[in-house]
């Protein structure tokens, strides 16, 4: 494989983590700290999805990974607007 290394298991271990904090604070967790997880995530979605397209994985593949870490990285960027805008908790 060429490019980024794989993403090493104690940062995806470390994101998941995070999630569970964030699962078990609730709504105080706040719009800052889910937007800084959230940003985290989809940068880890988005080099698992670049080392299975530099791997040789299946085309389905590499489009599911592809599409999961575009909309991690959406989500995050809705998350980070909210927080900049002084929005202290998120809705579905």
């Amino acid at each position: 494989m060429t490019g980024q290394p794989a993403v090493p298991a104690a940062q995806v271990s470390a994101v998941l983590a995070w999630a569970a904090r964030l699962a078990a604070a609730g709504p105080a967790a706040g719009t800052i700290e889910t937007a800084a997880y959230l940003t985290a995530k989809a940068a880890v979605l988005e080099r698992i999805a670049a080392e299975r397209e530099q791997g040789g994985w299946t085309p389905e593949n590499v489009t599911a990974a592809a599409e999961a870490a575009a909309r991690a990285r959406e989500t995050a960027d809705a998350a980070a607007l909210l927080a900049a805008a002084g929005i202290t908790a998120m809705e579905d």
